[in-house]
C-alpha cells in the first residue's frame, strides 16, 4: 500500500452564479489508489490556495495534508478526502458573506454567500462525487472555513444541513470590531452572524484564539452558548475551544486543525486532566466580565474548553461562579475556585481587587529607519499611527483589557514592514493588560511579497 497521500489540482472549474473559475485542490490519502472499493469522507475546505504545504514564498499554509497524514499513520481517524476550494478575492462581492457585508464595507462590497452555496453544493460537489469514491451523506460530509470564511461555514451549514453533517468554524468573523473613540465602551460592533431558532442537526467545532486582536474569545464563547439555548447538546454536537497565545494567521490554524480533524472524523478517547486558565484577578468594580477558561484533555491530545462545569467556592462571600465559568466578584480577597467533572478536578486561587476597568489605553510609537513622508502606517487591527516627526509615528488606542494582538505595520494595502533585506518580519506581539506604552523599529517597507501571515486581517 501506498504510504503517501496526493494532491490533485482540478484547474478551470466554473461557478455559473458567480461568473468566476477557480482551481480546485484534492488530497486523497493514503492507499487511495490501492483500496479500490473503499469509500471516503470528505471536508471541503474555504479558501483552499492556504490549504496544503509546502508553502511558498511569503505565504502561509495550514499544512492540513500534514496534519491528516500523521492521524491517519497512527490509526487516529478515519481515512478522508479533503478538497480545497480556491477563494477569488472579491471585488465588488464577498462569496463568504451571506447575508451581510460589514457596515465600512458594505458601500463596494455586496454579499454573493449564496451563490457560493450553490456552486458548492451543485456545481462543485457532484464533480467531487462523480469523480472520487466519496461517501456522500450528510454524516461523511463537512465544511471547514476561518474567520470570515467560519462565518461563511456557520451560515451554509445552518442553511443546508442535509448536505454538510460536520462544521469546523475556527477563529469566526462573527462581530466586526473596529475602534471607536467616540463610543463609551470604545469599539464600533456589529454582529455578522444569523442563527435560526431551531438549530438542525449537524456536529461542530468553534475556536478561538486569545491573541487574535479584537477577534475576541467572549464574541465566540457567545455564539456558542446561543447555541445551546436553542438545544445544541455540548460535547455530543458542539465542542468550543479557546486556545491560549493563538493569533489570526493560517499557521496557528494549521497548529491546531488536528483537533477538530480528531473531533470529527477520529476518536478523542477519555479525559485525563482539566486546567483552569485565564485572568486570575477581577474587580469588584469596573464593570469586566472575566470568565474561566476551563481546558479539559483527553488521552489522544484532543483538548476543548468546557461551556459548563461544577465549580465551587472556598469562600461564597469572595467570589463565586457560575455554571458556565463566569466569576462573580462579591468581596475583596482571595478564594480558591475548584472544578470537578467526573473524578478529575482542578483548583485555582481567584483574587478580588476593589476595581478593575474593562478597558485599557495603548500608546505605540514606531519609528522608521528608511523615512519616506508617509502621514499614517498601521498596526494591528486598524490602528492608525500619525507621523509625529521625520521617521516617528504615534498613535493611542483604548481597547479592551487583556485583549491580545499580533500583527505587522503597514503604510498601506498589503505593504507590510520587512527587515533591511527585503524579508518577512515576525510579528509583534502584545497582550493588553494594563496601560502601557510600547515602542517599535520598523527596518524596511516591502509589498504583497513580505506578508508571511493574515497579522489580525480576515
Amino acid at each position: 500500500m501506498s504510504t503517501h497521500s496526493v494532491i490533485e489540482c482540478l484547474e478551470g472549474i466554473q461557478a455559473s452564479r458567480l461568473g468566476n473559475i477557480r482551481n480546485i485542490y484534492v488530497y486523497l490519502p493514503p492507499g487511495y489508489h490501492e483500496h479500490t472499493a473503499r469509500h471516503y469522507p470528505v471536508l471541503y475546505v474555504h479558501a483552499g490556495q492556504r490549504a496544503f504545504g509546502p508553502s511558498g514564498p511569503g505565504n502561509e499554509t495550514w499544512n492540513i495534508d500534514q496534519a491528516a497524514d500523521g492521524l491517519i499513520s497512527s490509526g487516529q481517524i478515519e481515512s478522508l478526502i479533503i478538497v480545497g476550494i480556491t477563494h477569488v478575492r472579491p471585488v465588488t462581492h464577498n462569496e463568504f458573506y451571506h447575508f451581510i457585508a460589514p457596515e465600512r464595507e458594505a458601500v463596494s462590497v455586496g454579499c454573493s454567500g449564496i451563490a457560493y452555496e450553490h456552486f458548492i453544493i451543485h456545481e462543485l460537489k457532484p464533480i467531487i462525487d462523480q469523480r472520487y469514491r466519496t461517501l456522500p451523506d450528510k454524516e461523511n460530509t463537512g465544511l471547514l472555513g476561518s474567520s470570515a470564511a467560519a462565518l461563511c461555514t456557520l451560515h451554509m451549514g445552518m442553511r443546508n444541513s442535509d448536505v454538510f453533517g460536520k462544521l469546523i468554524m475556527m477563529s469566526p468573523f462573527y462581530v466586526d470590531v473596529q475602534l471607536d473613540e467616540t463610543s463609551e465602551s470604545g469599539l464600533l460592533e456589529e454582529n455578522m452572524y444569523r442563527l435560526p431558532e431551531e438549530v438542525p442537526d449537524v456536529r461542530m467545532w468553534m475556536d478561538i484564539g486569545d491573541t487574535e486582536g479584537l477577534f475576541l474569545p467572549s464574541q465566540v464563547r457567545r455564539v456558542a452558548h446561543q447555541l445551546l439555548e436553542r438545544g445544541v447538546r455540548s460535547d455530543e454536537e458542539l465542542a468550543f475551544l479557546e486556545q491560549p497565545g493563538a493569533c489570526h494567521q493560517e499557521g496557528d490554524w494549521g497548529a491546531r486543525v488536528h483537533l477538530p480533524l480528531l473531533y470529527m472524523f477520529g476518536h478523542v478517547g477519555k479525559p485525563t486532566s482539566l486546567q483552569l486558565l485565564g485572568r486570575d484577578v477581577i474587580g469588584l468594580q469596573g464593570g469586566m466580565t472575566v470568565s474561566i477558561n476551563a481546558l479539559m484533555h483527553y488521552e489522544s491530545g484532543w483538548v476543548r474548553s468546557l461551556l459548563h462545569g461544577n465549580y465551587t467556592s472556598s469562600d461564597p462571600d469572595v467570589i463565586q461562579v457560575r455554571s458556565n465559568g463566569e466569576l462573580v466578584p462579591v468581596g475583596i480577597g482571595s478564594a480558591s475556585i475548584t472544578l470537578t467533572m467526573g473524578g478529575l478536578s482542578a483548583t485555582r486561587i481567584y483574587t478580588v481587587v476593589p476595581e478593575l476597568s474593562t478597558h485599557v489605553e495603548v500608546c505605540i510609537h514606531a519609528e522608521v529607519a528608511s523615512e519616506e513622508g508617509t502621514q499614517t502606517i498601521y498596526g494591528g487591527m486598524g490602528m492608525k499611527l500619525v507621523r509625529s516627526g521625520i521617521g516617528r509615528y504615534e498613535g493611542c488606542y483604548r481597547i479592551p483589557r487583556d485583549s491580545g494582538f499580533s500583527f505587522r505595520f503597514t503604510r498601506g494595502f498589503r505593504r507590510f514592514e520587512t527587515d533591511v533585506d527585503g524579508k518577512p518580519v515576525v510579528n509583534r506581539v502584545f497582550r493588553a493588560t494594563d496601560d502601557m506604552s510600547v515602542h517599535y523599529l520598523i527596518q524596511s517597507w516591502g509589498s504583497t511579497s513580505a506578508k508571511t501571515g493574515t497579522g489580525g486581517q480576515k
